[in-house]
């Protein structure tokens, strides 16, 4: 009954925002990266961003999907001058999950603190069809509004379903 809702947000919000469809991943990251920094000028430019681990809309689950599109994302917002900082490079990540570095925690003032950073992009997904619906958004610290929102889709090939684990396939979601 809690996937209820969630389908229906997602759903609301594909047919309230433009959404940009991309072939590869690394596109999608592009056009991410470029809808969240448009949002991020000009009061929050120059801030200190953290970019967590996209997981499944429905599960919280992460995977090897998630992981390789935080990377393109990291990369993605630097080119566009964000100031990311990067969790993975510390002895002992706070945000932390068995297969990711994901954001779902309950401190976000120790968050805020430990890692100096201001700003937050979380992100889903959901399979459908032969598609991955992606929405990211970037989060302010202090006050939790949403400062910028990003969808896309990204075609499902047959390297992103592979990326996405066995079953990607099987758990696809109604229009």
């Amino acid at each position: 009954m809690k996937r209820i809702p969630i389908i229906l947000c997602c759903l609301f919000v594909l047919g309230c925002a433009h959404v940009s469809r991309t072939a590869h991943i690394e596109d999608c990251a592009e056009v991410i990266a470029s809808e969240l920094s448009k949002g991020l000028e000009p009061s929050y430019s120059g801030v200190s961003i953290l970019v967590s681990t996209p997981v499944d809309a429905v599960t919280y689950a992460p995977s090897d999907f998630g992981l390789v599109l935080q990377e393109f994302l990291i990369g993605s917002l630097v080119k566009k001058k964000a100031n990311v900082v990067d969790v993975q490079l510390r002895k002992e990540p706070y945000i932390t999950c068995e297969d990711g570095l994901i954001s779902i925690s309950r401190d976000a003032e120790r968050l805020k603190g430990e890692f100096r950073a201001e700003v937050i992009v979380v992100s889903t997904y959901m399979v459908r069809e032969q598609e991955v619906v992606i929405t990211a958004r970037a989060v302010d610290f202090t006050s939790s509004e949403v400062i910028a929102s990003a969808v896309t889709i990204l075609s499902l090939s047959e390297p992103i379903s592979g990326l996405l684990g066995s079953g990607a396939q099987k758990r696809i979601y109604e229009r």
